[in-house]
């Protein structure tokens, strides 16, 4: 019989717990350690909730916000006459044939229907314009808006993105990515936002409305094109390394503005490269956070304007350069919500007897608004963001210097000959310079409503001179009424 009591027993080995029970037991142990963590995260955030809902409603609406230059979306209405007023407009939509509501929704009943629900999106239905509108609302009056923007800023600069809002950091310039703007109200009422074909359709179009002037003109009066480059052109040597320059359709928009004016035979002034020499020479010619040019790269482009017309420039040396300005911050700025080069300065370029200048300003009907000395308003545009309509810029600062007509003499007992200077915002700041050469007749055709009659009868007419910025000339159709206006005008003294 065998002897059990000599055999060594083995103990049974411990039963392995699974990994979900040890995952569990682990998360037991983290949590008696992260607790005070936790509940500091969570106090933190339920007090950061709190005091932007309270100053929310403490903190009293803005109506514009001075560093995006922009009004800002106020609360909607909520009264019973809007509501049923939508809600009767959505019903008889429901009600319309197609031919009815492509009637409805056309091009010429556009402004009537955006006047009756009051806002540009009018074919949406009404809880969706409300929607829209509350959403709008608590984004433009958040509490320290732009304190927010200026972080969100430096947190693309921190993720290497080198840009915020489509605008880039160029070293300490900010720089638009793209510049096409717009709508198109197609034949059906719907409305598209506009692309590069037809910012290129745009140019042309503009190019031969130029031409069309050209053609009409007498012997004695010409006409040429003065088109400013972008920042993104003057300032593409200063553009982060990686950045995809082509990207922006630069080169495709020149080219057709090139070629058009080329077929068209129109004179053109090459102001651009111009620019772009002196900014890669170190030179400021153009704003750190403004799309505007400065005022030396102005007196650049005036000097490249002056011997187009077979005359000399004044050299820089006769102007005494005067700083208005070391503050200013513009366009760019209030797009990128930050700038990491500091503020513009601007300057204004004043010569002996320039105070004898009257610049006057009026409407298209000719009712004087504003009368200078020179050519700044340098008192109402002092204190304001605004401060580049300090040129030619009414007392009314929400006009700036985008006067319907600008009138420019020297004072002087001999006539001088004259200038029409058809222009965007580029133009205001040309003024000083072309007024020591002509009298000058200056059109901002987005505001021009009236009859050119009296400029273009004018005996001492020498020169017509189109001075747009890139932007403005592939996006605005506005050229158009100026060569309604002065195409007629001759073609009739010809007959």
């Amino acid at each position: 019989m065998e002897n059990n009591e000599n055999v060594t027993k083995v103990a049974p080995k411990p039963k392995k717990k699974p990994e979900a029970e040890i995952l569990l037991d682990r998360q037991i142990e983290m949590k008696k350690k992260t607790r005070a963590t936790d509940i500091a995260i969570l106090s933190v955030f339920c007090a950061f909730i709190l005091f932007f809902g309270v100053a929310f409603f403490v903190i009293p609406d803005k109506t514009y916000s001075e560093t995006e230059k922009r009004a800002l979306q106020q609360a909607p209405d909520l009264s019973f006459s809007r509501i049923a007023s939508d809600i009767r407009r959505d019903l008889r939509l429901m009600t319309m044939t197609d031919t009815e509501k492509a009637e409805y929704k056309s091009e010429k009943n556009w402004d009537e229907v955006k006047a009756a629900v009051k806002t540009d999106r009018s074919y949406k239905d009404y809880f969706t314009v409300f929607a829209d509108e509350i959403g709008d609302y608590y984004a433009d009056q958040f509490p320290f808006r732009d304190q927010l923007r200026a972080v969100k800023a430096a947190a693309e600069i921190g993720l290497l993105k080198q840009e915020n809002n489509d605008v880039l950091f160029a070293g300490k310039y900010l720089v638009k990515k793209d510049t096409v703007s717009g709508v198109v109200i197609n034949e059906d009422g719907t409305v598209r936002d506009r692309t590069e074909e037809d910012a290129y359709e745009t140019i042309r179009s503009n190019v031969t409305m130029i031409s069309g002037i050209e053609k009409n003109l007498p012997e004695n009066i010409d006409i040429r094109t003065a088109i400013a480059g972008r920042t993104v052109d003057v300032a593409r040597s200063a553009l982060p390394a990686i950045f995809p320059y082509e990207s922006t359709h630069a080169e495709q928009y020149w080219q057709t503005y090139e070629t058009a004016a080329s077929d068209a035979g129109i004179t053109t002034v090459g102001i651009k490269d111009t620019l772009t020499d002196h900014f890669k020479n170190g030179e400021y010619v153009c704003y750190k956070t403004d799309h505007h040019w400065t005022t030396l790269g102005a007196y650049y482009a005036y000097c490249d304007i002056i011997r187009s017309f077979g005359e000399e420039p004044f050299p820089l040396d006769q102007f005494r350069r005067t700083v208005y300005s070391d503050k200013f911050v513009g366009t760019t700025y209030a797009k990128a919500g930050a700038s990491f080069g500091g503020a513009d300065t601007i300057e204004l370029f004043r010569f002996e007897g320039d105070e004898n200048y009257t610049t006057t300003i009026t409407d298209s009907s000719g009712n004087v608004l504003t009368t200078l000395k020179a050519f700044y308003n340098e008192d109402v545009y002092r204190d304001i963001n605004d401060k580049y309509s300090v040129f030619i810029g009414s007392d009314n600062p929400g006009d700036g210097g985008n006067n319907a007509v600008t009138l420019v003499t020297d004072g002087g007992a001999e006539p001088r000959k004259k200038l029409i200077l058809i222009k965007d915002s580029f133009g205001n700041s040309l003024v000083p310079f072309l007024a020591r050469h002509y009298d000058l007749v200056v059109l901002d055709m987005r505001v021009y409503s009236g009859d050119m009659t009296e400029f273009l009868g004018d005996p001492q007419l020498a020169h017509i001179l189109v001075a747009y910025n890139m932007e403005t000339f592939m996006n605005d159709e506005n050229i158009t009424n100026a060569a309604a206006r002065i195409i007629p005008y001759f073609r009739s003294l010809s007959k």
